[in-house]
């Protein structure tokens, strides 16, 4: 596991932001799944179970999981493979802040000590039918299927794509920063066309930026939604005829690849 994930989940009682308990459960064989489901309510059997054997091992396993849950797509899936190859561990580990209980997590760190990617648990079958009956309209196949994986994933300290539960609230919260704006959404820079707010749905939240990444109900470039780069610095979304230069994406396979890659999230 390389040194940049020690170092974020280090416990320190001089910096309140850090966790007050950091458990990596890989390290910890002596504890059984009776001991520790009690403290980790929300730990899945199978990422137990994953603890239970070597760095190796997890990392090919999580890979052909993922590969086996998510849709195949000629350009992602080797771009995944890549991903997986470059990875050291895909360790379990468990945090808590307060006196909350243990939260847990799957970290996949990189060998080279550049980077590492956490995600949370995946969420029910009842989280995504809330989440559809909320928004109004069925999201691509291949986002759904990525939060059987993880509801919840990110870079480093920022858990940039969003829960399906915190969907939702982003998007209002779109809708709310163009209304205060007084501005009018465009497409692409340059008096692009007008572009209704309402066709955008987030999954992912640059931080900082008040920029997204959202699916753009108005765009198909195949049989499911695209998706788009929402700047909430210029009030624009990436240009659709130019996608391959604006972070525009037919899917949202395409895009995860991209940003497993160690995208820039603003174009």
């Amino acid at each position: 596991m390389n040194s940049l994930v020690r170092q974020f989940f280090t416990v320190s009682e001089k910096d309140e932001m850090q966790y007050k308990e950091v458990l990596f459960l890989g390290e910890n064989t002596n504890i059984t799944w009776e001991e520790i489901s009690k403290r980790a309510p929300d730990l899945i059997r199978g990422w137990f179970e994953l603890s239970r054997i070597s760095p190796l091992d997890r990392v090919e396993f999580t890979r052909d999981y993922w590969l086996d849950r998510l849709p195949y797509h000629p350009v992602a899936h080797p771009l995944f493979y890549e991903f997986f190859d470059q990875l050291d561990d895909v360790a379990v580990v468990l945090t808590r802040q307060n006196d909350e209980a243990l939260a847990p997590e799957l970290v996949y760190s990189l060998e080279d000590n550049s980077c590492f990617f956490r995600g949370k648990p995946p969420c029910s079958e009842e989280d995504l039918l809330e989440m559809k009956n909320e928004i109004g309209i069925s999201l691509p196949r291949d986002y759904l299927a990525f939060n059987r994986i993880h509801s919840g994933f990110g870079k480093l300290s920022e858990m940039g794509i969003l829960s399906v539960g915190e969907i939702g609230d982003a998007k209002r919260r779109i809708l709310e920063m163009i209304i205060r704006s007084e501005r009018h959404l465009k497409s692409g820079k340059n008096n692009g066309t007008r572009v209704d707010p309402g066709s955008l749905i987030p999954f992912y939240e640059a931080m900082g930026l008040s920029s997204f990444q959202c699916f753009y109900a108005d765009w198909y470039p195949g049989s499911e939604m695209g998706n788009v780069y929402l700047s909430g610095i210029d009030y624009t979304i990436s240009d659709t005829r130019s996608w391959a230069d604006s972070l525009a994406f037919p899917t949202f396979m395409e895009w995860l690849a991209y940003y497993l890659e160690g995208m820039n999230v603003s174009p």
